[in-house]
Formats: structure tokens, sequence, C-alpha cells
């Protein structure tokens, strides 16, 4: 072996690891995320697999959704209100996209998928155990808002999505694994993943997704067709959560008051905001739908809007809708929506079409696009890197090389 192959090949593994290191450190430290994300294109290069990486890539179907997507993102900023420079910021919220599309090449190997998802499993579990000690001590170690005792990741939100990819991925370690001694570890994690869940963390958001992407889970795990039963069966147990959960029966009173109150109340709060969001991205996209407003626009086209239509809180600027479906069809229209939804479905199919791996990727993916009709978790730094290299990592595969015969 020469000099430099010996360095490609070193060069390749420490490429793989730092993907592993950028998906586990994406939901706890912005700072590492970067600098993983960095080291990991660094090597890509050196590695020598450039060329090849992406033709692997590009011969799956999620990959070539990715690119028809990410091209009208492109084609859209050609037409918005914002100067270059700032559309190029904007555009680059995207570049998790590109992140998934490179790592699509990169874990095609299944010893691969499995030292990931396991590192994974297990660094969350750890994580986990101690969230549930901090908030049993009462301890909060990170201040500002989203944190409490026993949140420590980047914000309570977060934290449980990070948590809910770990108890997804725990479930169908659970079913495929014959070892009893880990069967019982599995299931003491997925008990605490559920307490942090429904117990510690305040994220609303995830009482509502949580509970579909496992009906989702285990029904591709034992054929959808039981899904009448498994739908009866966790809502037995979301019930049984429900009533003994303090934190989840405050947050959801909250938000049962928020919406009753939003258009009469003083006062702003995080669902009357959201519910003031969604009305004004409608009324506006029904002057534009088809192309949108263009790439970048949604915040110079939001402010000026509500800046004529009201007074206080309600004409508070922002950029984000909270709701990923609406912000895409604002600035790309409905033809920037269907092909995005193009590449939801063809990442579902590729999935399911495969292994356990597939299957753990769409599971959070179901958890995410159900989360994504309250948040942008494609855009946000710390969810949509999880997600970009969760599904990058285990959607991977690669086409067999096909012989040619001489007849």
């Amino acid at each position: 072996m020469s000099f430099y192959q010996s360095i490609a090949e070193k060069a390749h593994v420490c490429c793989l690891c730092f993907a592993m290191i950028t998906a586990i450190a994406a939901p706890i430290s912005t700072a590492i995320t970067s600098i993983a994300c960095v080291a990991m294109l660094v090597m890509w290069v050196l590695s020598g697999t450039f060329f090849s990486t992406l033709k692997i890539s590009y011969q799956q179907a999620t990959g070539k959704m990715i690119l028809v997507f990410y091209l009208w993102l492109v084609i859209g900023s050609l037409y918005g209100e914002l100067p270059w420079m700032e559309t190029l910021g904007i555009l680059s919220s995207w570049k998790k996209l590109a992140y998934t599309f490179i790592v699509l090449g990169l874990f095609y190997h299944q010893a691969w998928k499995q030292r990931f998802i396991y590192s994974y499993v297990i660094f969350m579990a750890a994580a986990a155990l101690l969230a549930v000690f901090l908030w049993i001590i009462d301890l909060n170690i990170r201040t500002g808002a989203g944190h409490s005792p026993g949140i420590f990741m980047t914000n309570y939100a977060t934290q449980s999505t990070a948590f809910i990819a770990a108890l997804l991925a725990s479930i169908f370690l659970f079913q495929q694994t014959i070892s009893r001694t880990m069967k019982h570890l599995l299931a003491i994690s997925i008990g605490l993943f559920i307490v942090n869940i429904f117990f510690i963390s305040g994220a609303r958001t995830a009482y509502f997704a949580l509970p579909i992407a496992i009906v989702f889970a285990i029904g591709s795990l034992y054929s959808f067709r039981k899904l009448p039963l498994i739908i009866v069966m966790a809502t037995v147990v979301l019930f049984a959560l429900i009533t003994t959960s303090n934190t989840l029966q405050q947050r959801v009173n909250e938000g049962i008051k928020e919406l009753k109150s939003y258009d009469t109340s003083p006062h702003i709060s995080s669902i009357g905001v959201r519910v003031i969001f969604v009305q004004n991205t409608l009324e506006l996209i029904k002057k534009q739908p088809l192309l949108g407003y263009g790439t970048a626009s949604f915040k110079p086209v939001y402010e000026k809007y509500v800046a004529q239509k009201y007074t206080g809180w309600r004409a508070l600027p922002t950029t984000d809708p909270h709701n990923i479906y609406l912000y895409i069809t604002l600035e790309n229209g409905l033809i920037g929506l269907v092909l995005f939804l193009s590449y939801l479905f063809v990442a579902f199919r590729q999935g399911l079409q495969q292994g356990i791996y597939g299957k753990i990727a769409v599971s959070f993916l179901m958890a995410i696009t159900v989360s994504c009709l309250f948040n942008s978790y494609f855009k946000t730094f710390p969810e949509g890197h999880l997600l970009a290299f969760f599904m990058g990592i285990l959607l991977s595969y690669k086409k067999p090389e096909s012989k040619s015969t001489h007849v």
C-alpha cells in the first residue's frame, strides 16, 4: 500500500467518525457541531472519494430530489426582494440538505450504520440519565430561555427531539436483538427517554409528534395492517402519560388558554403569536401562490404586511412562521412546496424499502415532519443538523455495480 493510499484510508475513516460526532453533538453544542462539520469536509476531500461519493449520492432517489429542491431554491433567489449577499446568507440555512446529500454517499456499509446508531443511543441514554438526575435534585446547569432543571442541551425542544430520535432507534433495536441483557438495557433507555420527553421537558410539539412517530415505527415493524390495534394501544399509553405527568398537563393547559385568548390578549404568547403568523402567512400566500415571493423574502414581505395591518405585539416582524410548509410556500410557491413534499415522499419510500436502519431514519423523519407543522426544524441549527446527518447516515446505500455480459 502506498503512503497516499494509507493517508486516504485514514482520512476516510476520520470523515465517517466526524459525521457521527456531528449528529451526536448537534443538539448539545453549536461549536462542536460546526468544528466537526468542517473536519468532516476536510477529511472527505483528503480521502480522495469526492467524486465517487457524489456519484453514489446522486444514484439514490433521495439525493436526486435534494438537488431538484435546492435548484428551485436557487431559482427562487433570483426574484427575491433582498440584496444578493443577504439572500445567500439565508439560502445557506438550507445547507443541511447539502450535508444529507454528501453523507448519503458515505455510509452505505451496514457496519458504519450500526456503529452510528449504537453510539447515538448509548450517548443519549447516558444524557437522559444525567437529565433525570439533574431534575430529581432540582439543579439547573444552563441558564437562559428554554432551560430548567434537567434541561442541559440547547433548549428543551431540542433535547426532546434528540431523545425522540434515540427512543425510536431503541424500539427498533429492542425488536432486533436476541440478547436478554441488551433488551433490558434498551428497555431502561426507553423508559429514561419517555420520562425526559413527557415529565421533564415542556416541549408541546413532542407530545403531539412522538405518538404519531411511534405508531408509524411500530407499523413499519409489524405491518401497517395492524394500525387500528397499534393506534388503540398508543392511545392508552398516551392517556396514562397525560394523567400522570404534571408537566405535560400544565403545558397543554397553558397552550389551550393561549389559543383561546390569542385574539384578545394584550400580551404575546407562544401559541398566540404562532396563530397570528399562520393567519398572515396564509393571506400573503393567496396573493402569490404559484411562485411565491422568492427565496429569503419571508422577513421583508411579512414585516411590511403586518406593519400596515396591526399595532402592538401582533405587528412584530419574524423570519419564520413556525411552520416549514407555509414558509416554503410563501417564499417558493406551491411549486416549491410540491418539490419539498416530493423529497419527503421519496425519502420515506427509500427508508421503508431498506432494512432496520432505513426504517429508523424515516420514523424520525415522521416525527420531524409532524413537528414542522409548528416549527421549521429543517432550517434550525441543532435540529436541522441532527436530522441531516441522521437521515444521510441511515438512508445511505450503494447500488450494486452491474456486470456486463458478453455473448
